[in-house]
């Protein structure tokens, strides 16, 4: 008797599981700045933090004398806070009437001393003194009469074409050209009072 072979139907296996799409992660961006650097408002923090000190050390390249260097960068600063400009700026009008820092210079048309003021100024404002041969009298007297143009024109280009008494144009040749000059030189002032040596190692130090 041939014996019966049980046939076993085959198993099905399972279907193979759906393959998962690799999921695609966003790209990592930098974030972006918040906004341009406000430089004069730097300006401030460094005047605030370290007073005349950063000024004197950039006027003392001109000078070579500390003590002068010093009485002129503390006018100024005073002047400026008076006037609510920035240092930089009467620093700017300094030097382009009187780069060498000449207490005593004269120039052909009369006007005296570190920013050139004409003696008929003298007196006008309430200076400690009316000598305008003098560090602070003379910063003091040159700041107010700018201040006054300013006040006047509410307007910086304006203001520094009447300081130098560029009104119609035929006073000084190419005297429309001034203001330019004034602003430049105040810019170059600003950015190296940012490199004051203390005040970039504090920055340092915040960020770490």
């Amino acid at each position: 008797m041939t014996a019966a072979v049980q046939w076993t139907p085959p198993v099905p296996l399972p279907p193979p599981a759906p393959v998962r799409p690799i999921a695609v992660l966003p790209a990592v961006t930098a974030p972006r700045p918040a906004g341009p650097v406000d430089s004069a408002a730097l300006e401030r923090a460094v005047v605030a933090r370290f007073q005349h000190h950063p000024l004197a050390r950039l006027l003392m390249r001109r000078t070579r004398q500390e003590a002068m260097a010093d009485r002129i960068a503390r006018a100024i600063v005073k002047e400026a806070n008076y006037l609510d400009v920035a240092p930089s700026l009467l620093t700017g009008v300094l030097l382009t009437e009187n780069a060498p820092l000449d207490v005593d210079a004269r120039s052909s048309q009369g006007a005296l001393g570190l920013m050139q003021v004409m003696d008929f100024h003298a007196g006008e404002y309430d200076c400690d003194s009316n000598d305008l041969l003098q560090v602070e009298a003379n910063i003091c007297h040159g700041a107010r009469v700018f201040g006054e143009y300013l006040k006047r024109t509410g307007d910086v280009r304006r203001a520094l074409l009447r300081y130098n008494g560029c009104v119609s144009g035929s006073v000084t040749p190419r005297c429309g050209r001034y203001p330019t000059k004034v602003l430049r030189t105040a810019r170059l002032v600003r950015r190296q009072l940012l490199q004051y040596p203390p005040y970039r190692l504090a920055l340092d130090s915040a960020a770490n």
